[in-house]
């Protein structure tokens, strides 16, 4: 099978799979598995599942841990002026997101859009489930944005390597017997 072939019959059996199974699992969002997903593609993941599998979760986590500090702060706001509380979202928010940035240059956490995946993801998921409220982003359950996030961040990235797995098996298969059928063709 070729790769274009292999790709387009995996994203459609493994999609479909992953949907119907997260149906059974409300609590996590299936938008954050499927960012996980392409994350981890873009990490190489065809290449190099294992590495990717590792760089895919510490990469995003790193950014969900950052905007979830981030939630807790916003919620804490130390000022009463108008001005004050107009401003004191987008400077920590751009203070985080230049640190993330800076961050970038160490070889750990070298794929910056990555790390922004994660960040966004938090607010996406506080924001949408109405969840953006310190009793929830404290909880110990999957109303907390950082737990829901990291779960399905595992998610993502475990079907994205059974994905570039699958893709393999697919290409490598079709290679073998193409292989065979060249030696019995020069026999």
């Amino acid at each position: 099978m070729t790769q274009l072939n292999a790709a387009t019959f995996s994203a459609f059996a493994l999609t479909t799979i992953v949907l119907y199974v997260l149906g059974f699992f409300t609590f996590i969002p299936p938008w954050a598995v499927f960012i996980t997903w392409a994350c981890f593609f873009h990490m190489n993941g065809g290449a190099n599942r294992n590495q990717a599998f590792i760089t895919t979760i510490s990469h995003m986590a790193l950014g969900a841990t950052a905007a979830w500090i981030s939630a807790i702060v916003l919620l804490n706001n130390p000022f009463d002026s108008e001005w004050g509380q107009q401003l004191w979202g987008p400077v920590c928010i751009g203070t985080i997101i230049a640190t993330l940035t800076r961050m970038g240059t160490i070889a750990l956490f070298s794929v910056t859009p990555a790390i922004i995946y994660g960040y966004a993801s938090i607010f996406a998921f506080a924001t949408t489930a109405g969840l953006f409220a310190t009793e929830h982003l404290l909880s110990v359950s999957f109303n907390n944005a950082l737990l829901a996030i990291l779960f399905s961040t595992v998610v993502g990235a475990s079907a994205g390597y059974i994905n570039a797995a699958l893709v393999a098996a697919l290409v490598g298969h079709e290679s073998t017997k193409a292989s065979k059928m060249e030696s019995v063709v020069s026999e």
